[in-house]
């Protein structure tokens, strides 16, 4: 009997959260996350760039931060540029990390630094100056670095803009 109160308790706790969820609304029409540059002396290769910039879009669009995740250099209607953002940054620095030192001692992680810029589409004002710091470890390949990198700039972006509703 208590297992299957437990079970009841536990279940309708995660209908309510996901229903909770569902409420959020947008907070932009329209998002273009456009391709990273590097900052100079800063040693990553232009795979790593690309899979960002995808990681970046995918993270918008499961943000529900905003309706639609458009291309770089796609067109937007002047009616929705007042609600529509400019994503774009720079790779300040990286550090590879050692393997060894990351097995032996738990250091040694790889460390990439990033400045994103959210620019408002119509009058290239600036919303927010996102910095971010990811480590992570130095086993793991570029795609899952870029991964982790857009998942924090947009929980940055999810946490600033909720303030500022």
């Amino acid at each position: 009997m208590q297992k299957w109160i437990g079970w009841t308790i536990l279940a309708l706790t995660l209908a309510a959260a996901s229903a909770a969820a569902k409420d959020v609304a947008p907070v932009f029409k329209t998002a273009e996350a456009k391709h990273f540059t590097a900052a100079e002396g800063v040693e990553l290769t232009p795979s790593f760039y690309d899979y960002f910039y995808a990681e970046m879009r995918n993270e918008l669009k499961k943000s529900k931060l905003v309706n639609d995740v458009i291309g770089e250099g796609e067109a937007v209607d002047d009616a929705d540029a007042e609600k529509s953002v400019v994503i774009s940054g720079t790779v300040s620095e990286y550090k590879k990390g050692s393997v060894v030192k990351s097995a032996l001692t738990g250091f040694g992680m790889r460390s990439l630094k990033m400045d994103a810029d959210v620019t408002r589409r119509s009058d290239k004002q600036s919303l927010s100056v996102i910095h971010v710091h990811v480590k992570v470890d130095p086993r793991w390949n570029e795609k899952t670095m870029a991964k982790f990198a857009a998942q924090e700039i947009t929980r940055h972006m999810k946490k600033e803009f909720a303030e500022k509703k």
